[in-house]
């Protein structure tokens, strides 16, 4: 096993599938002149002449697909396919008639296959290894060293108790939550997934809430770097929503329809409230039964299908975006509301308490509480004028949150980096 030291000018060969984080971090990388390999499953050539002809000659929906697998700032030059993975797990997604499970072992198969794939590359390279989490067991375990993980959920052992005790609160949502990653995989898929952290020897993540379950599973706090993602702050901005008298005051939800998401936990809030002149607008894919909407069909809106300009126009003519979350790695939501100039209400398990001053842009509630979403929904229809100044203090918090703020978090964080750590090291030894 090679145990060299790596300078902080040492390249890092990054591994993760799909558009992840818009690719950021391999972009932070690659501008810094510290990126060896983005191995991944799909990358769209577009910086290329002829693949930007090709591409005019497919369909629309097609070609959107296509640019949402290219980042500029990432050249093409830089990205290493692993073919197996990209084409069987894209095909798999389209074919009808495919059930979650066959989808789910095809998914591990083709996760593997990448870690393996950059794990090779970052040995081969004599390269740093930034591995996101799913795919992290196999890339170091083929690199034979501690590697750097980027945490993109909370830990899975975590994530499992949570769901586990919203499995037993309300068994009625049953299909839904047993969908989870963290519920679905079997015994050994999970214990291959909690083992991610057990070999890593720095942690990326997004939010203090990740960092707080890896630390509770054994994770060294000094080990771990919190960097909040950004948020494109030309696509999101405020707009001119009417203020016309006795209109009701508009709640908005964006995210999937699910238990995990707290929406049972939202329409509870819903219905305690004193004043009924609230309206609820939904926005997101549907996954439990619509019929718990049933009872506030005269209150809310259900969009299951809008466009981006639907969807923008919905976080300017909102007053206050609401996010219940169970359990939420970072939920990128929560900015894009900030930077329409939205006050934001959410649980302390998202990246809430890491955006916001609680009651200077939003609220930040437990968890599992609608009697407290219920009181500060009903202290702001109350106090319309401090609503506004939110709306102003919320624009303000987002414009911190800038892309390049979180690409130099990542550089820094790579450059430091020297695995070094001998306890993990040892720990590593155990799974190769």
């Amino acid at each position: 096993m090679k145990q060299d030291r790596q300078s902080s000018n040492t390249k890092a060969v990054v591994v993760h599938r799909g558009a992840r984080d818009a690719y950021q971090v391999s972009r932070a990388l690659s501008e810094a002149g510290l990126l060896e390999a983005l191995v991944t499953d799909l990358y769209w050539p577009q910086d290329n002449t002829c693949a930007r002809a090709m591409s005019r000659l497919l369909p629309s929906a097609f070609q959107n697909m296509l640019r949402a697998r290219f980042a500029q700032g990432l050249p093409s030059s830089e990205v290493k396919l692993c073919l197996p993975s990209g084409p069987f797990s894209f095909l798999l997604d389209k074919l009808p008639g495919v059930t979650s499970r066959t989808r789910q072992q095809a998914q591990r198969y083709t996760d593997a296959a990448l870690g393996r794939m950059g794990g090779k590359i970052a040995e081969q390279t004599n390269s740093k290894l930034l591995s996101y989490s799913y795919y992290g067991y196999h890339a170091f375990s083929t690199y034979c060293r501690p590697g750097i993980l980027f945490q993109v959920h909370p830990h899975p052992v975590s994530v499992r108790k949570l769901l586990q005790r919203e499995l037993e609160a309300h068994p009625e949502c049953r299909a839904s939550l047993e969908k989870e990653w963290e519920l679905a995989l079997s015994d050994q898929d999970f214990r291959t997934l909690t083992a991610e952290t057990e070999m890593a020897a720095r942690f990326l993540c997004a939010s203090s809430f990740t960092k707080n379950t890896l630390v509770e599973n054994g994770a060294p706090e000094n080990l771990i770097d919190v960097i909040p993602y950004g948020i494109d702050l030309q696509r999101f901005h405020p707009g001119q929503p009417s203020r016309s008298a006795g209109r009701p005051f508009r709640l908005l939800f964006v995210g999937t329809i699910n238990q995990r998401k707290g929406i049972k936990y939202l329409l509870e809030a819903m219905r305690l409230l004193r004043s009924k002149n609230v309206h609820l607008t939904v926005c997101g894919r549907v996954v439990d039964d619509l019929k718990i909407f049933d009872p506030f069909a005269s209150q809310v809106d259900i969009r299951p299908s809008v466009s981006s300009l639907e969807l923008l126009r919905a976080y300017q003519e909102a007053d206050l975006f609401v996010f219940p979350s169970i359990v939420e790695g970072f939920a990128q939501v929560l900015l894009e509301s900030l930077a329409c100039g939205l006050p934001i209400l959410s649980t302390t398990h998202t990246a809430a308490p890491d955006l916001i001053e609680d009651g200077i842009h939003g609220f930040v509630v437990e968890p599992r509480r609608p009697d407290l979403l219920a009181e500060k929904v009903e202290w702001l229809i109350d106090h319309p004028s401090q609503l506004q100044e939110m709306r102003h203090a919320a624009r303000q918090r987002a414009e911190l949150f800038t892309w390049q703020r979180f690409r130099d978090g990542v550089v820094r964080s790579v450059r430091s980096f020297e695995p070094v750590d001998q306890d993990r090291q040892e720990r590593l030894t155990q799974y190769v």
